[in-house]
């Protein structure tokens, strides 16, 4: 018999998975990139690569059926668009005030605050371990505040911390409507995003060509391209591995702005992030080697 832990499908999933966390990973370094861009013109440039990149993907899965498969999203579907878009504003912004180490560590957060949020709306129970885990999270956390030299850098993390509390709403709407289809919800997520980036942006003086091609890379590649990947592979991939594999995205966003960039990473930044992604590697590992032990003993059965 086949392990469920290793089949082809699995295998893809996470490929799949890996190279969309690769893919993500870059947009710290397409961030710091720009010329002379405004924050809302990158949302705008960068919605619109959206929507034109999920309106292919949506057509190619669904074809005829695209339009009655936007439609079912239904409100749920579009409240859960509307905090992912707030995610995605406050993520674009926060890259104005801070270090892409401290967004990204602050961001991996999303997972505990997402338990937190589902024990008190969905009435799901929260593990000793997953306590745990956000106990050590929340020491991170607090040094990477603590950590902030200037109220530049505080306000980033600040506006981090507000992209992982609204995936995390996004992401407890999922969990109580798991018959919403995720691709459509992108697309309108990019709709959502669109007049914010237009009404907010101060339009004032050229955008090169350059900015605009990044933005509409970031837009269409790592988040359009990018997110279908995640979203294909969370479908054949255990719930456990998910995150584990998602630590690529939180490891390399800094890396790469280090490499290409000389950004550097100070100590309490360090300090703290590593704190956080300690418990997510902690938890992730006990919950798969759970996962494993569960399906032994039910093949003993057999």
């Amino acid at each position: 018999m086949i392990s469920p832990l290793n089949t082809p499908t699995r295998r893809r999933g996470i490929e799949m998975m890996v190279l969309s966390a690769t893919l993500v990973s870059t947009s710290g370094l397409i961030f710091r990139s720009f010329d002379d861009i405004g924050v809302f013109e990158v949302v705008f440039f960068r919605s619109v690569a959206l929507v034109l990149m999920m309106c292919g993907v949506i057509s190619w899965a669904y074809g005829w059926q695209s339009l009655t498969v936007i439609r079912k999203i239904g409100f749920w579907g579009v409240l859960g668009a509307a905090f992912f878009a707030g995610a995605q504003t406050s993520y674009v912004l926060a890259f104005s005030y801070t270090s892409v180490a401290n967004i990204t560590f602050t961001i991996a957060t999303a997972p505990f605050l997402t338990a937190i949020l589902a024990r008190f709306l969905l009435g799901e129970k929260i593990s000793k371990q997953t306590i745990f885990a956000m106990l050590v999270a929340a020491v991170g956390i607090g040094i990477l505040f603590h950590s902030n030299v200037n109220f530049d850098s505080f306000v980033g993390t600040l506006l981090a911390f507000l992209t992982a509390c609204c995936f995390s709403c996004f992401a407890v709407i999922l969990r109580k409507r798991k018959d919403i289809e995720m691709l459509p919800v992108l697309l309108v997520t990019g709709l959502l995003t669109i007049p914010v980036g237009i009404f907010l942006g101060s339009w004032e003086g050229a955008i090169s060509l350059r900015d605009i091609s990044l933005c509409l890379i970031w837009g269409a590649i790592l988040q359009g391209f990018g997110q279908s990947l995640l979203i294909t592979a969370s479908k054949v991939l255990k719930a456990a591995e998910v995150p584990l594999i998602m630590l690529l995205e939180f490891t390399l966003g800094p890396f790469w702005v280090w490499l290409f960039l000389n950004e550097i990473v100070t100590f309490g930044t360090l300090i703290g992030g590593s704190f956080i992604l300690a418990s997510i590697l902690g938890l992730t590992i006990y919950e798969l080697n759970m996962a494993c032990l569960l399906y032994t003993s039910d093949a003993a059965d057999e």
